[in-house]
């Protein structure tokens, strides 16, 4: 798939068309993601007439939304090249895996404008290409992408990046680091568990901002072992982990305004006689207690030794997941829903994701439901309430409990991270939602 910046030219080439009225950027988003999911030949769109609405007639700003969006909806898992070996080449075959149309996309405008969009269009191929990528890594088979495969392709990448450097933590180095909740969710798995901290250096000295992803390569439960139909997807519980890792490949290509780091835990939740018991107790790296009600709550106790460790360096923490199913039964399966202990940081979460069309709604904190996990005789704290009511406030109060006193937001994104049927805007599977979203956030 490649862009041309071109001014306008002759008919002859398909030329999709903008039909202009009231609507908003997520609206405009689902129409470009279903423009790019069916074309499959050279086609030419008029930049000026698709800006003069929605973006006040700035062109560089609508080629860049254009573009990135178009990409979201032309990708397609490239599954014909999997097989014998591809788990340990999974970084060279990621453009076979997220592949895209043979096809050439050309943006005509008139030439009038003193600003060219041509540098927007650049690095909107950029963000296109990484979010696409970790969209493949959820894709794969839980049995092509282990903890160990994801550790070799954060290696292979960060070699390519001189920007980025990576520091990989594996089962000792976790062991005397204390991440009790890391730990505990890996201990029935037969790989290794491992802890990814990767750095950006900005342009500019300033604020430290960390992004932390949940890294569940599979979920299968644990002792609280999930149906089969709710175990149907569980190779998507990493997600997060994926989206991280590859904004902090987007931010080295790009050049991050300020200092940036990442903190990726990476488990599986299995079964075995060594696998969590309700009622266990486990120290997290922040020193607290916590007694393991639902072994199927353990992306929390995961992303909570993140935090902790992110926290030690950072500002600023922002953290995605695919937490909890109370999310999704509250916003459904388009809108993530979002928390946050600073009103500051809300408001730029909110315009990040009206200008990136990726729809959200903040839903509470508060003591209310931090008290709800409290109540665990043997522990600080509890990781489930055993009423399930509000559980996705509960799991971010309990999140909260460890990102000390940082200004934090927390992205629960188990409805839109997934499409789960074919819908005529993008392949099933992983969506890639809220990337462009949280790439705006780290520009603000």
């Amino acid at each position: 798939m490649r862009f041309e910046v071109r001014k306008k030219t002759e008919a002859g080439i398909l030329e999709l068309t903008w039909e202009k009225r009231e609507t908003d950027r997520a609206c405009l988003r689902d129409l470009v993601n279903q423009w790019g999911y069916a074309l499959d030949r050279d086609c030419q769109i008029d930049l000026e007439a698709f800006g003069a609405e929605q973006f006040g007639g700035a062109v560089s700003e609508a080629a860049f939304f254009l573009t990135e969006a178009l990409m979201q909806g032309a990708y397609r898992f490239g599954r014909k090249v999997l097989g014998p070996g591809a788990s340990e080449r999974i970084f060279e075959l990621r453009d076979q895996l997220a592949a895209l149309p043979e096809v050439t996309v050309y943006l005509v405008f008139s030439g009038e404008s003193e600003e060219s969009p041509e540098p927007a269009v650049e690095k909107a191929q950029r963000l296109g290409r990484c979010r696409n990528y970790a969209r493949m890594l959820g894709d794969l088979p839980a049995n092509y992408l282990t903890a160990d495969d994801l550790c070799l392709y954060a290696q292979k990448m960060a070699a390519e990046k001189p920007a980025l450097s990576l520091e990989i933590f594996r089962d000792q180095e976790l062991r005397e680091m204390g991440c009790g909740g890391i730990l505990g969710v890996n201990q029935a798995s037969g790989t290794q568990a491992a802890l990814l901290h990767l750095r950006c250096e900005g342009k500019e000295k300033g604020p430290v901002t960390a992004l932390v992803g949940k890294g569940v390569m599979f979920d299968s439960g644990g002792i609280h072992l999930k149906s089969m139909g709710g175990m149907e997807g569980m190779k998507y519980d990493m997600c997060g982990a994926a989206d991280v890792l590859c904004l902090m490949e987007y931010a080295a290509d790009t050049g991050c305004g300020f200092p940036l780091t990442a903190a990726v835990p990476l488990v599986e939740n299995a079964l075995s006689e060594k696998s969590l018991r309700m009622g266990d107790v486990i120290t997290m790296l922040s020193g607290r207690t916590v007694e393991v009600y639902n072994t199927d709550a353990e992306g929390r106790l995961v992303l909570a030794d993140g935090l902790a460790f992110a926290a030690r360096e950072a500002e600023r923490l922002v953290d995605l997941a695919t937490l909890t199913y109370s999310c999704q039964e509250a916003l459904g399966d388009e809108t993530t829903g979002f928390f946050c202990n600073e009103e500051g940081l809300a408001q730029q979460v909110e315009r990040a994701c009206l200008a990136s069309g990726e729809p959200v709604w903040r839903l509470p904190l508060g003591e209310r439901y931090r008290h709800q996990l409290l109540w665990s005789k043997t522990a600080d704290l509890a990781n489930y309430m055993p009423d399930k009511r509000a559980g996705a406030s509960v799991a971010g109060s309990f999140l909260q409990e460890f990102v000390e006193g940082r200004p934090w937001v927390h992205f629960d994104m188990v409805g839109p991270a997934v499409l789960r049927k074919e819908n005529g805007r993008m392949e099933k599977g992983a969506t890639g939602r809220m990337f462009g979203a949280v790439a705006r956030l780290l520009e603000i």
